[in-house]
């Protein structure tokens, strides 16, 4: 199976996160009254390898010819499993960008690479630096609009997408703050692993350990039907490399490197993200536990699984899962607003 249809069938649709459509002209919007009014417009990058990526740029309203705060919103990121699964609700990007504009804040959400309108070739292998490397192209399109004047950027990450932005805030000096949410603060595949033995029981946790060890010796992944069912969207064998890179990646030592002021989110049960560990690696930095039980910062309602998790049977066979109500957790959402929103050394 290529990487396209393992990435259609098996990563989320982040079109909730980036929305990003086809490319505009950058026109002004026009204000009225010396005010321009809040507002969304498509926007493309050309990321690493000069890769098409898409999202989305929003705008507070603000006085005219004003500048306001930017804040960057990096997906969630990798390949499988690892990114989520299609036709799962991602509203964590829609909600941070609305959240952001309401505090006056601008910010861009991009969709990233095999999702949503960023397309990935047949023949393209995913890589952390080259991630980190469309995460920073993101950043320069916002540091250079108008509206930010690169002043007080600030990065946002999600769920694995928070190991690009630690790797992009610790190497950048235009990022003045970094959000962390739902970040691992140790081995991805001890998170995984949890994940899978509150799920399935110790055998299933135990074979992921063992399957990333033989990955992590020799850069290979057995065939699919040599894998646990529950185990082989975490392991799609085309794209080890990356794989290996993903689960060899110590996140308290990315973290180690971040020198400005650092916020972590966690959900209400933050045991498998151990968010301490990040917390010591930077100093000063703010642990804020989320009511939401997955990675979204929303709070669900009944339903028969819990759709955050990555395992979940309601999105093996490309089933469409069952649908919850949700609300925002607006306390969180908004204290994360106004940390992005506070100018630095203030």
């Amino acid at each position: 199976m290529s990487v396209v249809a393992l990435l259609v069938l098996l990563t989320a649709a982040c079109s909730g996160g980036g929305g990003g459509g086809a490319a505009t002209d950058d026109e002004a919007i026009a204000p009225v009254g010396g005010v321009t009014p809040a507002h969304e417009r498509p926007l493309q990058f050309e990321g690493a390898g000069k890769a098409k990526v898409f999202g989305t740029l929003s705008m507070p309203e603000t006085p005219a010819g004003a500048t306001v705060p930017g804040v960057l919103i990096i997906p969630t990121a990798g390949a499988g499993g690892l990114l989520g699964f299609a036709g799962v609700a991602d509203p964590l990007g829609k909600d941070l960008a609305k959240t952001f504009a309401a505090s006056g804040v601008a910010s861009y959400r991009y969709d990233q690479r095999g999702t949503g309108e960023s397309k990935l070739e047949a023949d393209t292998r995913l890589s952390i630096d080259d991630l980190v490397a469309d995460a920073r192209a993101a950043l320069d399109l916002l540091a250079q609009r108008r509206e930010t004047a690169a002043r007080d950027l600030a990065v946002v990450g999600y769920d694995q997408g928070g190991l690009v932005a630690l790797r992009l805030a610790a190497t950048d000096p235009r990022v003045k703050r970094l959000v962390l949410i739902s970040t691992p603060g140790r081995s991805l595949v001890d998170v995984r692993a949890a994940q899978l033995q509150a799920r399935y029981g110790p055998e299933s946790a135990a074979a992921l350990r063992s399957e990333v060890a033989n990955l992590l010796a020799t850069r290979t992944v057995p065939p699919l039907d040599a894998l646990r069912t529950e185990v082989r969207p975490l392991l799609p064998a085309q794209e080890a490399g990356f794989l290996h890179d993903l689960y060899s990646f110590d996140p308290a030592a990315e973290a180690a490197k971040v020198k400005v002021p650092t916020m972590i989110v966690v959900p209400s049960d933050p045991a498998p993200y151990d968010p301490q560990r990040l917390a010591a690696a930077i100093p000063g930095s703010e642990v804020v536990r989320s009511v939401g039980s997955g990675s979204t910062l929303v709070v669900s309602g009944p339903t028969p699984e819990d759709l955050s998790d990555p395992t979940s049977a309601n999105h093996e066979h490309g089933a469409g899962p069952p649908q919850a109500v949700t609300t925002r957790d607006t306390a969180v959402l908004e204290r994360v607003a106004r940390f992005v929103a506070t100018p630095p050394n203030r």
